[in-house]
């Protein structure tokens, strides 16, 4: 087989790989769609920070059963990358809801959608991470689809202030996990990022004590939402983001109030024409995305990385080839 043969079988195995992977990102949001609804029928029964602090927390410490030594695994750059995933998104979590203080839900859903334009641009700062056109042509198809479902006037405030940070968090958030997500990482790196927001989210809840759930319904749901929707579905994420960029990934994100949408309407909800309309813009930056194979380039530098020392003359490397001098060219 020739290097031209090998390369493009690599290139579609890559391609291949991250099909699935944008498809298991899709599931996620479906799944993180309905765990709206099942957080709206919570709500009276749980307040909003008890509810994050619960359900994040329990899933963490059953991923910590499960695999005791996960996060111990990491090392110190995946550990510190982890400690920021849950610090990112355990804020972003909580200035979302503050936000939701002062400012309508449309005003706020169309705010924290802003992170799918906000994700390339932080992934190009922090990491150089390049984007192709095809990648961008989707950002902006997702973006406009999620203003026509969502957008109904924007006045700044302070919830506005503080749902664009948490915008910009979900962003830091969804870039370090492109960056540092591994297929061998992603159990400890999943477990300690939920484990690491369930206990920010706890701080934040037990001055005004913990809610726990009143009926047998409650408590299914709040078990669907600590099982699937966190556990089960952060983990998905964690391993997606192993193969596909942050702005991919965003892009992908931006299809949950598509299905919440449809959920609504399963539910006996009215679906609205811009909705329809803003539900056809994200199909479409969908298709672009999955169209967009060719591989991301990667980053010039990594900020967590720990420089390994040369090997010494005569010694094996890490590849296990010994340092010897080569060849002299003819």
């Amino acid at each position: 087989m020739t290097t031209t043969q090998q390369t493009a079988r690599l290139s579609g195995r890559a391609g291949s790989g991250r099909r699935i992977a944008i498809a298991a990102l899709t599931c996620a949001t479906a799944v993180w769609g309905w765990s709206y609804m099942a957080t709206v029928w919570l709500l009276p029964e749980m307040g909003t920070a008890s509810l994050v602090a619960v359900r994040f927390v329990l899933a963490g410490l059953l991923m910590v059963a499960v695999r005791p030594r996960a996060i111990l695994s990491l090392g110190r750059r995946h550990t510190l990358a982890g400690l920021g995933l849950a610090f990112f998104l355990g804020s972003g979590t909580l200035l979302q809801v503050q936000g939701q203080h002062y400012i309508p839900a449309s005003q706020s859903g169309f705010l924290v959608s802003l992170f799918v334009v906000l994700t390339p641009l932080v992934a190009r700062i922090l990491f150089r991470t390049k984007v192709t056109r095809g990648v961008w042509g989707g950002v902006v198809a997702a973006t406009a689809g999620l203003a026509v479902i969502s957008f109904s006037g924007v006045a700044l405030s302070v919830g506005s202030w503080l749902t664009l940070a948490a915008a910009l968090s979900y962003s830091i958030q969804v870039s370090l996990l492109s960056e540092y997500s591994s297929p061998d990482k992603v159990y400890g790196l999943a477990t300690l990022q939920i484990l690491g927001t369930g206990l920010i989210a706890a701080c934040w809840a037990v001055p005004a004590g913990i809610d726990l759930p009143d009926t047998p319904a409650g408590w299914g749901w709040l078990t669907y939402s600590t099982l699937l929707a966190t556990l089960g579905m952060y983990a998905v994420q964690t391993w997606a983001q192993s193969r596909v960029s942050a702005a991919s990934a965003a892009v992908v994100l931006a299809c949950e109030p598509l299905f919440v949408a449809v959920f609504s309407l399963l539910t006996g909800s009215s679906l609205a024409g811009r909705t329809i309309i803003g539900g056809a813009l994200i199909l479409v930056a969908m298709y672009l995305v999955v169209s967009a194979d060719r591989a991301v380039p990667p980053p010039l530098a990594d900020p967590l990385a720990i420089p390994e020392p040369p090997a010494a003359p005569g010694h094996p490397d890490q590849a296990g080839h010994a340092d010897v001098p080569g060849p002299r060219a003819p």
